[in-house]
């Protein structure tokens, strides 16, 4: 997108670079993202000065049009992380792929999680067996995360869990503050431990605990837009993929002739993940997903299993 850097701003001094950097602010694009008053509280700077640093890192990135093949080559650069599962990578058209939000929704026991784990395991692998050879990190909203369970799925693969588990960073978050806290600070771990995964378990649980209500609706779709804002410019940024797990929902409205259970966050969330997943219990250990919404894959379903090794084919 451009080819000049922090450095070569004229409106920072090296003082304020060591500041920024610090910060998490390790490029143009993070600091085109942020509001001035945001970035005054942060840093403690004056405002003027937050404004004139905002809009010149704005004017120094070159947001020229693209040109469809050039869209088809960015295409081509995304890679894939498999699931474990032939059938699962199948649906996903070759597994979750970098550049893309993947979002997995469904009611508890679906496999969401699990299949979290997995994929921060697979992540790791070289690329001839699925991976990127990079790391993973996760944001845990629910208190969800396992190490155990983790570990034990390597191992049921012949993997020595220790390594594996090394890679994985976690936060654990607390409320909505923080989430929105970290994911708009995660940049300088992102670089430091070579991620490829990016991780939220999971995306609603937060906001629809504290935005209870019609009266705090449009306040919860405000926070939930910068949040998806925030994460597309990661991906415009960084060569990862992004996962985020969802709740369901029932219909309310009766006059809609569908009236299964849909993802949570409503029409502020719906357009922003590539591609959205609804996971379903099947017999047994088998679990259904359904391309429930993307841009580019047919709407269709599949059969995998949440077994002791983690996420088979059977």
């Amino acid at each position: 997108m451009t080819h000049k850097t922090l450095e070569d701003m004229q409106s920072i001094s090296s003082e304020l670079l060591e500041k920024l950097l610090a910060a998490g602010f390790t490029s143009l694009e993070s600091l085109s993202w942020i509001e001035p008053q945001e970035l005054t509280e942060q840093l403690d700077l004056d405002l003027d000065l937050a404004i004139k640093i905002v809009e010149e890192a704005k004017s120094s990135i070159n947001y020229k049009p693209m040109t469809a093949v050039e869209l088809l080559e960015k295409e081509k650069t995304k890679k894939p992380i498999t699931t474990g599962s032939k059938a699962l990578d199948g649906l996903l058209g070759g597994g979750i792929y970098t550049g893309e939000i993947t979002e997995l929704s469904g009611a508890f026991g679906t496999g969401k999680t699990q299949l979290c784990f997995q994929l921060c395991i697979n992540v790791q692998l070289p690329e001839n067996e699925g991976g990127l050879s990079g790391g993973a990190y996760y944001l845990d909203t629910e208190a969800s995360f396992s190490s155990k369970r983790i570990a034990q799925m390597a191992q049921s693969r012949g993997l020595e869990p220790l390594p594996f588990l090394k890679n994985i960073a976690v936060t654990k978050t607390h409320n909505s503050d923080h989430l929105m806290y970290i994911i708009k600070n995660v940049e300088q771990i992102i670089k430091q431990r070579n991620i490829k995964l990016f991780i939220i378990d999971s995306i609603a649980s937060h906001f629809r605990a504290e935005y209870i209500g019609e009266m705090n609706l449009v306040k919860r779709q405000q926070v939930v837009m910068s949040l998806a804002e925030t994460l597309k410019k990661l991906l415009e940024t960084y060569d990862l993929a992004i996962v985020v797990t969802n709740q369901v929902i029932a219909t309310i409205d009766e006059s809609l002739l569908d009236k299964s259970p849909h993802p949570a966050l409503g029409f502020a969330w719906a357009h922003r993940p590539h591609q959205r997943i609804l996971l379903r219990k099947g017999r047994g250990s088998s679990r259904i997903a359904r391309m429930y919404d993307s841009s580019r894959l047919p709407d269709r379903e599949c059969v995998f299993f949440v077994t002791e090794k983690g996420i088979t084919d059977k």
